[in-house]
């Protein structure tokens, strides 16, 4: 009997207790006022207060109104709320917060402001890692890219700044996988300027492995990078210098005559600096049995400090008229 009676008196208390706390529209509205106030003062507290009016007026009775215009609300104060970290230059807070409001945006069917958000996002890490490069952080550089190219594809400029911070790391596979993309995206959004650079970047790596196999005698290794240099930077002098002097080197006379062509045909400088590819052409020619023409292209590279080995070649080994 005992038992009976206190099993009913909880069951009394339990009821009191919900219906002491239930929650009512009114609820709701104050808990939506709050928010609003908040909104100036402290942005952070007013997406939270927002969501608190979001949930009791999904509780209360007849506060469906309610319910949906603080739903509608969120995603918008979050947005402001990730600006205004933005432009207190808190980057990965700013970052956090523009996350959090595509989330809400997402759950609560507000396209606009998924919109702006998907667009941002890939910008700020593609801000964030030009800043830890800056920095000298490669590695978190790379982590910022990568996550900049997973949320557009299209941004040639990221491959482009991951395949440098890759060399700055000597990883060259990594670096050259990743400038071919900067050039392949870049190629498919017009992105000229990122094309062109990641061409560049990428010949004069090759040229450096170059000059340091043509160092080491190797010139076979030294010949297969130039060649695969050229597929990136076709109007580098000095690929197709090096180029000639290793094909001759190689008794490629030909093939050297051709390089030593377009050499010259690219080169702008000075007659000094054009007259090492007639210096290359001579060679070439004198590899090849003609002579005549040799010492015509020897004349043409009798400048500057080829001046004495042209004249050698000319007087003492030709003997040119």
């Amino acid at each position: 009997m005992k038992t009976s009676i206190k099993l009913i008196t909880i069951a009394i208390v339990m009821l009191f207790s919900t219906n002491s706390f239930a929650q009512t529209k009114d609820d709701a509205v104050n808990a939506y006022n709050r928010a609003a106030t908040l909104v100036s003062s402290d942005p952070q507290q007013a997406v939270k207060a927002m969501l608190e009016a979001a949930d009791i007026a999904s509780k209360a009775a007849d506060a469906d109104t309610i319910r949906q215009m603080a739903e509608q609300q969120i995603p918008v104060m979050q947005y402001n709320y990730a600006t205004a970290l933005y432009k207190e230059k808190k980057m990965d807070e700013a970052i956090e917060g523009y996350i959090l409001a595509r989330d809400f945006a997402v759950k609560y069917n507000d396209n606009s402001t998924a919109e702006k958000t998907n667009e941002l996002l890939p910008k700020l890490y593609l801000s964030k890692g030009i800043n830890e490069y800056k920095a000298g952080q490669f590695d978190a550089a790379i982590a910022s890219y990568q996550k900049t190219v997973e949320l557009d594809s299209t941004m040639a400029r990221a491959w482009l700044n991951m395949g440098l911070a890759y060399k700055k790391l000597d990883k060259d596979a990594e670096m050259r996988t990743a400038m071919d993309n900067a050039i392949r995206i870049g190629t498919k959004t017009n992105d000229e300027k990122t094309v062109e650079s990641a061409r560049k970047t990428m010949g004069d790596d090759l040229l450096i492995t170059a000059n340091s196999s043509f160092k080491g005698n190797n010139l076979q290794a030294t010949a297969s990078s130039l060649e695969k240099a050229l597929t990136y930077s076709d109007n580098n002098p000095e690929i197709y210098y090096l180029y000639a002097v290793t094909l001759n080197k190689l008794s490629k006379f030909d093939e050297a005559l051709a390089q030593s062509q377009k050499g010259l045909e690219v080169e702008q400088s000075d007659a000094e600096k054009k007259a090492r590819f007639y210096f290359e052409m001579g060679n070439a020619q004198l590899g090849k049995g003609d002579n005549a023409a040799a010492c015509d292209s020897y004349k043409k590279a009798a400048v500057g400090k080829l001046a004495e080995s042209a004249n050698y070649q000319i007087k003492t080994v030709l003997k040119c008229s």
